[in-house]
């Protein structure tokens, strides 16, 4: 899908009739949209979401309850006002090739704005699709919602849509803690494989197992009636925490949109901006220092499970040298079997050949010594077997001390470390709030939800390790019914229907686990690939590639195996994003697609952002980049024109509160406002 050109008619802040044509065909494959903050750049990208799709909203609004059934108002306002009491239509058109083939869509809405200032917005809208194939030839009209749906979803698969968009707030996401980072791999794989269907019936199955065990409490009677009921109960706690969870993952989301875009808002005061810098690299470098806090605790974690005989350490030791000193004293066998001793006295001839007959007393006599000192009844030959085991556990005792020594030293180094950032970004941020300057109810306002975001964070966790217990407590009392259930008779129809259904789940979780592996597979091949591309020599000396674990997490390796991504810089880890998501979109079919991006420059080193400019052209379609007045400098400005890939520059002008004009300028003569980014 190639955009050719985007018109709109009194949507959003663009008032009246106004275009853009795009930049298409190699070289000149890219258009800037350029900008302040607020003129309509995530606009042009809502015009095309409403268009394709009908979306009223995207997934980072912030909408409230009457907003989440209607969207977002998306008539001009300011046309709205000019003819109260009156209907207003605005609409989106675009034009764009696909496959060799021509389409034009066109989509309206209505509404109107009472006199009370209410805006009401007709719910419905009207679509069209018109096709023009590759001879000329030109389709009629198609105004059948269904039918233009259809060919809009083969075209371009709307459960990709939140990826078109690659804005900088996404790429932050991957390359923050654990938690965040493989929520939004997780997302990106459900959207390649559209496992939601897959996803509905594992729920269903689960619900279904839930009801079955709860009727065989009913039916049962004694000791297994009152283990599913506390069954029952542990369900219930581990579905509300889930909820609970979910809703706090929302809501963590809806935290970081605010703090991200009130910290983009902060950094263009002049005045808080040096200050804002410093501590957003203080931020970046504590959550550096939280992913590898949190690595490490999975490699403790790791060698817990292989400790459990830390704990009886020091009796180890004492018993080996009990048995030590026993066998020193020659009071522990040998490693000569008895029985072997034994058959050399009856057939009366030594290994060596010697004869222990009657003519060689003596030597007979000495084995016969030997078998009485070592082999009489006490510390028999497991003693020595049981010395042997030990010195193995003591050696391995000795290595995972060692071990837990050197995480402990380490975790406590980071904690340390992290502790220090962390009152270092407090100072600055109550410097900042005390400034005075214009941005301080800015500041304020983020100190407040940074602190909203920590509070939520800890319930979470807490949450988590709950839900953790509670299922293996689940585990432990499900274990008892199936000694119990066979007691009991008349649940025996209940306990087969479950059994299927577990089976059936069984077999699901196999299927959905197997799509999901051959995707991340995909995925981290793919990611290496364009990585490659984009990172510069000495990061590439550095990574070997990118993986997906089986728990989602999105990491790199280094040459040899081990995960560095908490290691590598904030600028590295922007390329390890952009790779991935760039990743999703291919691997889902090799769209030919365009790539909007919301500038990330000023997260990026010159080298990498270099890269950047000159590969993306020629790895995309067509890049249409939205670039805001900070970001987008006359170094970025130069570097792109280098790539000879440039073909488009539109401004977005600001013409009066709520107007915003769409100015087309030379891509040769156009200087940004800002000589560079610092």
């Amino acid at each position: 899908m190639i955009l050719h050109n985007i018109e709109l008619v009194d949507f959003r802040q663009f008032k009246g009739r106004q275009a853009i044509d795009c930049a298409t065909g190699s070289p000149h494959n890219v258009s800037v949209i350029y900008g302040e903050n607020g003129r309509g750049k995530t606009g042009i990208f809502r015009a095309l979401m409403f268009c394709l799709y009908g979306d009223r909203s995207l997934s980072q609004d912030e909408l409230s309850g009457e907003q989440k059934k209607e969207g977002l108002s998306l008539i001009n306002e300011v046309t709205l006002k000019e003819n109260i009491g009156s209907q207003v239509e605005a609409q989106v058109a675009i034009s764009f090739s696909h496959q060799r083939k021509n389409f034009r869509i066109v989509r309206r809405v209505d509404g109107l704005m009472k006199t009370d200032g209410t805006i009401i917005q007709n719910p419905g809208g009207r679509v069209e699709l018109q096709q023009t194939d590759e001879n000329g030839n030109t389709q009629p009209v198609e105004t059948d919602l269904e039918k233009i749906t259809g060919q809009i979803q083969e075209i371009l698969n709307s459960r990709l849509r939140d990826y078109f968009l690659f804005d900088g707030e996404r790429i932050e996401r991957l390359t923050r803690n654990t938690r965040e980072r493989r929520e939004e791999v997780r997302r990106g794989i459900r959207a390649l494989l559209d496992l939601d269907a897959l996803e509905l019936a594992n729920a269903g199955l689960k619900s279904l197992i839930s009801q079955i065990e709860k009727e065989i409490g009913h039916k049962s009677t004694g000791e297994l009636q009152r283990v599913y009921t506390h069954i029952d109960a542990l369900n219930t706690k581990i579905d509300d925490l889930e909820n609970a969870q979910e809703l706090g993952t929302q809501e963590l989301k809806r935290l970081e949109h605010k703090i991200y875009e009130i910290s983009e808002m902060v950094s263009e005061n002049e005045d808080t901006a040096a200050k804002e810098r410093k501590r957003q690299e203080l931020i970046k470098n504590s959550q550096d220092l939280k992913v590898e806090k949190d690595a490490l605790k999975k490699e403790m974690v790791g060698y817990l499970n292989k400790s459990a005989q830390l704990v009886a350490s020091q009796l180890i030791e004492q018993l080996r040298e009990e048995l030590e000193f026993r066998r020193h004293k020659g009071e522990l066998p040998p490693s000569i079997r008895k029985e072997f001793v034994e058959k050399l006295l009856e057939q009366e001839r030594c290994i060596c050949g010697t004869s222990l007959g009657h003519d060689h007393q003596q030597e007979r006599e000495c084995l016969q010594e030997f078998l009485v000192k070592h082999y009489t009844p006490g510390l028999g030959s497991e003693s020595l077997d049981l010395l042997l085991s030990l010195n193995r556990l003591s050696s391995a005792n000795e290595g995972l001390a060692n071990q837990f020594n050197r995480l402990l030293v380490k975790n406590k180094k980071l904690r340390d470390e992290i502790a220090d950032l962390e009152s270092k970004i407090k100072l600055l941020s109550d410097e900042l709030k005390e400034g005075g300057t214009s941005v301080d109810d800015l500041i304020q306002e983020r100190s407040r939800l940074e602190d909203d975001k920590r509070t939520l964070e800890r319930e979470m966790d807490r949450q988590a390790d709950e839900i953790a217990r509670a299922q293996d407590d689940r585990e432990d009392w499900l274990k008892r019914t199936n000694v119990l259930e066979k007691q009991q008779s008349q649940v025996d129809s209940l306990v087969a229907r479950r059994d299927l259904t577990k089976e059936t789940l069984a077999e699901l979780k196999a299927i959905y686990d197997r799509f999901a592996n051959e995707a991340k597979e995909r995925l981290a091949e793919k990611s290496t690939e364009i990585f490659t591309r984009l990172a510069d020599e000495g990061t590439q000396k550095d990574i070997k590639k990118i993986s997906i674990d089986e728990s989602y997490m999105l990491d790199v390796l280094n040459w040899t195996g081990q995960r560095r991504l908490g290691e590598i810089s904030a600028g590295q880890r922007q390329i390890v994003s952009l790779s991935f998501i760039m990743a999703l979109i291919q691997v889902a079919g090799n769209l030919e697609v365009a790539l909007f991006m919301d500038t990330p420059f000023g997260r990026l080193s010159g080298v990498h952002r270099d890269h950047l400019l000159d590969t993306i052209p020629k790895m995309a379609s067509q890049w249409i980049l939205l670039a805001t007045d900070t970001e987008f400098t006359e170094v970025e400005a130069n570097a792109l024109r280098q790539t000879n890939a440039w073909g488009k520059i539109y401004e977005l002008v600001k013409e009066g509160e709520g107007i915003t004009q769409i100015v087309e300028r030379e891509v040769h003569q156009f200087t940004p406002k800002r000589k560079s980014i610092f």
